[in-house]
């Protein structure tokens, strides 16, 4: 995917401190989308593609220096920031000491890194840390709620929760060559992971056998993916050789988009376009 910039025709610079700014860091790329709080309606979208997702780090801090729409104060700034360094635990286990020696245990200690937590659906926390250098860069414009990118999978989640008693589907949101996937069933949270693949057979493998421990049906409950993927790409085709119910995700009904955003899949960004569980934030 090349770079992407939608702006709504409604967009002013001057009332920056009317709109909401939510980022998005991943390997392979940075977005951001502008959400008018006095409109209620999303008006900014912007992604910018990293062609060697190795060096995200030293790519990102170009794009601020370029980004005017970045320098502007806004009323509230979040990110979520893609990192495999993630552990999901009880919200009853809540207190920051805990909470990283918990990841220090899964993850080991990391000093180029800095420890977080934040509030989660269905009851949980999830805790993680990221790169020094980058939060130190996403301080630099005042973006003090961070979250780690994979809440938004989780949220889309408990928002399907909602909207229909006793839910069940398995929620995956692909970033380069990780899956992000959450299970529900019953409307209960059972499973959550970061998982690492490098081929397609490794990431139908890997659903299969959540299917089978999780009872699921391969016929009936669905998969619903989100993330920068075609929806003829190989994995998805090797998805439909196993599971009958593949969907993508759409964005939130009870927001207005710019009609500019029809130019691009929904799911692609859906992720961006969640309510904010405010009482998640921590």
């Amino acid at each position: 995917m090349q770079q992407i910039s939608l702006i709504d025709e409604t967009f002013n610079i001057h009332n920056s401190n009317h709109y909401k700014l939510t980022i998005q860091c991943i390997k392979d790329g940075f977005s951001y989308v502008v959400f008018d709080t006095i409109r209620k309606k999303f008006i900014v979208l912007k992604h910018f593609y990293f062609k060697n997702n190795q060096h995200q780090q030293e790519e990102l801090p170009s794009v601020f220096e370029k980004e005017d729409i970045l320098k502007a104060p806004f009323e509230n700034i979040k990110v979520y920031v893609f990192t495999d360094r993630a552990t999901i635990i009880p919200k009853a286990f809540s207190s920051k000491e805990k909470t990283e020696q918990f990841i220090n245990f899964n993850f080991g200690e990391n000093s180029s890194a800095r420890f977080r937590q934040c509030l989660a659906p269905f009851d949980t926390i999830l805790a993680f840390s990221l790169p020094v250098d980058i939060c130190n860069l996403l301080d630099s414009i005042q973006c003090h709620t961070f979250f780690p990118h994979a809440v938004s999978v989780l949220n889309e989640a408990y928002k399907n929760k909602h909207l229909k008693e006793n839910f069940t589907g398995l929620f995956i949101h692909i970033v380069s060559d990780f899956a992000q996937v959450v299970v529900v069933k019953s409307g209960n949270l059972l499973f959550f992971n970061i998982f690492p693949f490098k081929t397609s057979d490794d990431l139908c493998y890997f659903l299969l056998y959540l299917y089978e421990s999780f009872d699921l049906d391969k016929e009936k409950d669905t998969i619903s993916v989100s993330g920068i993927i075609q929806k003829n790409d190989e994995k998805i085709k090797a998805l439909e050789r196993f599971f009958k119910n593949i969907n993508f995700s759409k964005v939130d009904s009870h927001f207005i988009y710019s009609y500019r955003f029809n130019e691009i899949p929904q799911h692609h960004f859906s992720n961006l376009f969640i309510p904010e569980y405010e009482n998640y934030q921590r």
